[in-house]
């Protein structure tokens, strides 16, 4: 409690009582860019693979104190610390204590900065500026999870919790409205759609560490509607452009919030891979059966079968796709397909 602004003092019992529980190793990073957008990375010479600017917390540093003078040591810049990104837990399973990582945006350095930019700590073997699609390869695969999650934060003005390097989203049963029309009036937070090719696959878009996504995501001020918000999503995360498509359903929040529309739609053509311009970095793209693409998404087999199961009739009855069940995969090539 605190009177008139005055925090009362802290008992010696209280002190001593935080002292004794179980502590955890705290990191801090930050992610700078230059001014066409590329990344500052550091190659440590001590452990395998790239990494952002950044280290653990000495005794007695705040997170974002911590960053600060990492950034420096690094790479001799005295820069301000921006807002956070994320903050990620690894578990003890893995390290045997539990590990906290802070992520922290920085700001965009200015060419002179840039042009002198080398190691300032002996620990570091060199400094790069490489595009997220140059670099995100060349972390390891933890250090990936954590970059690639704190760029979407950067993308999206949002602040993330990440678990073993997944985004830690609470457990909600959205309930799936097959073939319902939207509720007039209704927000619309996301869309996503089911995308088919001439054979009857869908498209998944795939992140580096190989987790799949339906094409799609989360609405912006200027989209008209949802479809319009699918179409902006699908060209910057797949390069896709689409042909006929129709409203297979919506999922609806229990909660009461926005909801997430679902289409259906064919694929005309599939344009080169490219940078997605939220993150930066490219997704990769595949063709599996509806079924398949149920088994590789998240949140289960059997919650995502319906919503499959729907798309691929409607798309049949509505859009002449035919039903394909066999286990067929196809993974599209850098240069893109166009379909006849």
């Amino acid at each position: 409690m605190s009177v008139d602004g005055i925090d009362e003092p802290v008992s010696r019992e209280l002190i001593d009582y935080c002292a004794g529980l179980p502590g955890v190793v705290v990191g801090a990073s930050m992610v700078l860019r230059d001014r066409r957008g590329r990344l500052v990375v550091v190659d440590p010479g001590y452990k395998p693979g790239l990494d952002l600017p950044g280290g653990m917390a000495e005794a007695g540093e705040s997170p974002h104190e911590t960053a600060g003078r990492e950034v420096r040591e690094e790479l001799g810049l005295d820069l301000a610390v921006g807002r956070l990104l994320a903050v990620c837990t690894t578990s003890a399973a893995t390290f045997g204590r539990v590990v906290l990582d802070f992520v922290f945006a920085g700001p965009t350095l200015t060419d002179e900065q840039v042009a002198v930019l080398a190691p300032a700590d002996a620990e570091l073997d060199a400094v790069y500026v490489l595009t997220p699609d140059e670099a995100l390869p060349r972390f390891p695969g933890r250090t990936r999870r954590r970059v690639s999650v704190a760029l979407e934060a950067e993308a999206s003005g949002a602040c993330l919790y990440v678990v073993d390097g997944r985004e830690y989203r609470p457990p909600k049963e959205r309930v799936w409205h097959e073939d319902e029309p939207i509720p007039a009036g209704t927000r619309v937070g996301r869309a996503a759609g089911w995308l088919f090719d001439p054979d009857g696959r869908v498209l998944l878009v795939g992140d580096p560490d190989g987790g799949y996504a339906l094409p799609g995501g989360g609405a912006e001020p200027e989209d008209e509607d949802a479809l319009a918000t699918l179409a902006r999503e699908v060209a910057e995360e797949a390069n896709a452009v689409l042909g006929k498509i129709t409203h297979v359903g919506y999922l609806s929040d229990p909660d009461g919030g926005d909801v997430r529309s679902r289409s259906a739609a064919l694929i005309a053509a599939l344009g080169p891979l490219a940078p997605d311009p939220a993150t930066g970095w490219s997704w990769s793209r595949v063709l599996v059966t509806p079924r398949r693409a149920a088994a590789l998404l998240g949140g289960g087999y059997d919650t995502r079968l319906p919503q499959a199961l729907a798309a691929q009739r409607i798309a049949h009855e509505r859009l002449g796709v035919p039903i394909l069940d066999d286990d067929s995969r196809v993974d599209v090539p850098p240069e893109g397909v166009t379909f006849a």
